[in-house]
């Protein structure tokens, strides 16, 4: 028994039996407090759980480093900074106004790297356009609580991760989220303060029609892609679900009405 050990006993034994009960009521009505604080936020136990499984995932020799960058990625995003959630059907052009808007203002936006388990296309550079992974690995980092948000998305699981957004906020730029419906809803239901935009086609031909100018899709994924886009419409057209819906008939035309909208949504922002 240490020194510290033999004085805490000395303690102890020199206590009435009245200032040992009142002491063990003490002790129990903390306990009882702590507990009552416990389960009045759910929350504690998730971040916790979380925390617990990504560090047995990863396995770090520097646990208090990991807990510093595990953590960090739960901060509000910047006051006046909301990323903006764009999401919209397969093929109505997504990616070309979001590219524009990455070419045209590179100093303002950036760009959340999504992960996704589908291969590749042509031309395209893992950790740029997407972090291309094995599902096994993305669904474990899912289950620990790495991810914002994630769907299954024609057989292929996509996701943005924490870290991607919070990435592009600490360099002082506004973080573009490239989502489908899913992963709107998810991102609405986690709390965080954003702005919600949807791009819609001129019609089920147009977006069929682009669809197969890709030429990178077979005739079965086409139908389920034609398919899916009608529920997709369905869903953004509520009234109060997106900020603002674009309707992306010519790329021109799209591109300054999203930027008219964009410097609405962000008045003190300078776009550069």
């Amino acid at each position: 028994m240490s020194a510290a050990e033999q004085e805490a006993t000395k303690a102890l034994e020199s206590l009435s039996f009245e200032e040992l009960s009142l002491l063990n009521e003490r002790k129990e009505a903390l306990k009882k407090d702590h507990a009552a604080y416990v389960e009045s936020h759910p929350e504690i136990k998730t971040l916790l759980s979380g925390f617990m499984s990504a560090l047995l995932l990863e396995k770090p020799q520097d646990v208090v480093a990991f807990a510093a960058d595990h953590f960090s990625a739960f901060q509000p995003p910047h006051a006046e900074l909301p990323p903006i959630v764009i999401a919209g059907p397969s093929g109505v052009g997504k990616g070309t106004l979001i590219n524009l808007l990455l070419e045209k203002f590179p100093s303002t936006f950036g760009f959340s790297v999504s992960h996704t388990t589908r291969g590749p296309r042509e031309g395209e550079v893992d950790g740029v356009a997407y972090h291309f992974t094995q599902k096994e690995q993305v669904l474990k980092e899912i289950e620990a609580g790495l991810f914002l948000e994630h769907a299954e998305v024609h057989g292929n699981v996509y996701g943005t991760s924490k870290r991607a957004v919070q990435d592009v906020q600490q360099k002082g730029k506004i973080c573009i989220l490239d989502i489908d419906i899913q992963g709107v809803q998810q991102v609405k239901a986690s709390g965080i303060r954003a702005k919600f935009l949807f791009i819609a086609p001129p019609s089920m031909d147009e977006l069929e029609k682009r669809l197969r100018g890709r030429a990178t899709e077979t005739e079965d994924k086409i139908q389920l892609r034609v398919k899916n886009a009608a529920g997709e419409l369905a869903y953004g057209q509520q009234p109060g679900v997106f900020d603002a819906i674009l309707v992306n008939k010519v790329v021109d035309d799209s591109f300054r009405e999203l930027t008219d909208t964009l410097k609405q949504w962000y008045p003190t922002v300078e776009l550069k």
